[in-house]
């Protein structure tokens, strides 16, 4: 049968009988080592096992209780090791300045017993957690790296088996004598593989913006055909549902000649209202219409996705987290969450309203490009490139 091992207490003190009496206090629940004078206190606390608590005399000759507890914290091997000063000064700047050197407590002379096993026991307590607590800390970034690395490592693996399964079926549709059928296969296979492809560059791009490292590449686009062409073949894809779409700019249907200029990255926003618009068509019923307005605002374009479809209570707190789902057996839980991502890397943020028991309104916020404003910002900045001295 195993025992817990019993905390080492090291008692630095020139008086040989205040060694003897905490020795008398404590050796029944801790082992005991003891050192007449400061130096060799800095000795006993060097080796190895260090001990778990230090009690320290303030006023020692030649090295006194301060200047070893300086040394000890400046030692990284001593640093973590608390210690409690023990001392018959009882003034307040005295406690202060040991505090300061970094001390955890005061024990005043003449010492009591029952204040002596209550300070040890809770600076060793929390000694303790303080170690589970590193040590937790320590294991979640290792298994936050393993994650990391296990995900890039398999991300980029992946990507050559790829190549195959995308230029196969064409080296084999070109080579091959086959029926109408078999190329519809291969071109199911192709299409399959492009969409994989595409899933893990998404993922490299998602871990560069959640670590804070993806290059954001701000351009004007117009989000009036980028939301035509994501709802069309959205529409496409659920077809089944006989579903229909409104986009509205400033409260108008759109025309072949409308035109809203927001600024960010075609590809982010891309991928970000495909996610939204399709999540938003699949939740809701048969029949049903979904409303897409386009706002421009002061300095921002707002995109108001609503749809008859409520989001369960259950996620709405958590709606935008990641790894929540719900509903869907084949559901990540990194669609909302990702788009949210996409959306903050671009300068701004979506939001999600339940208007009612029946319609979710989600609200994507994008910078808005104003080209006066950005000719403006380019003739200052060449204003100064000519100002500026040779």
């Amino acid at each position: 049968m195993s025992t817990v091992q019993q905390p080492t207490l090291l008692i630095v003190d020139d008086s040989t009988e205040i060694i003897s009496v905490l020795n008398g206090i404590l050796r029944e629940q801790y082992k005991i080592k003891a050192a007449p004078n400061g130096l060799r206190g800095l000795e006993l606390a060097r080796q190895s096992p260090p001990p778990d608590l230090i009690l320290l005399d303030v006023v020692m000759p030649e090295l006194d209780g301060y200047e070893v507890c300086q040394r000890l914290k400046a030692d990284a091997e001593t640093a973590d090791i608390p210690v409690l000063f023990i001392t018959a000064r009882d003034d307040d700047e005295d406690e202060a300045h040991g505090l300061a050197l970094g001390a955890v407590d005061y024990i005043t002379k003449p010492i009591r017993p029952s204040i002596v096993r209550a300070r040890v026991a809770t600076h060793l307590h929390i000694r303790q957690m303080q170690r589970e607590l590193e040590e937790k800390n320590q294991a979640l970034e290792e298994t936050a790296r393993l994650r990391d690395d296990v995900e890039r490592i398999t991300q980029h693996d992946l990507k050559a088996p790829l190549n195959i399964v995308i230029s196969g079926p064409a080296l084999l549709a070109e080579r091959c004598a086959l029926q109408d059928a078999d190329r519809q296969v291969l071109n199911q296979i192709e299409q399959a593989g492009h969409r994989i492809l595409k899933m893990i560059n998404r993922s490299l791009d998602l871990y560069k913006m959640e670590t804070g490292t993806y290059s954001l590449n701000a351009e004007p686009m117009d989000l009036v055909p980028l939301l035509r062409g994501i709802t069309q073949d959205a529409l496409l894809a659920y077809a089944d549902k006989g579903q229909r779409a409104e986009i509205r700019l400033q409260g108008v249907p759109i025309g072949n000649d409308s035109q809203c200029l927001a600024k960010g990255e075609s590809m982010l926003a891309f991928s970000m209202f495909e996610n939204l618009i399709k999540n938003a068509l699949e939740a809701a019923p048969h029949e049903a219409t979904l409303h897409i307005d386009i706002e421009r605002g002061a300095g921002c374009v707002a995109v108001r996705i609503t749809n008859p479809g409520a989001i369960p209570e259950a996620i709405r707190p958590t709606f935008f987290s990641k790894y929540v789902t719900a509903g869907k057996s084949d559901g990540t839980g990194l669609g909302t969450y990702s788009a949210r991502l996409c959306a903050q890397t671009q300068r701004g943020d979506i939001t999600m309203q339940v208007l009612d028991e029946r319609h979710t309104q989600l609200t994507v916020t994008l910078p808005l490009y104003d080209a006066e404003a950005e000719l403006l910002a380019l003739q200052r900045f060449m204003a100064t490139l000519t100002a500026a001295p040779a």
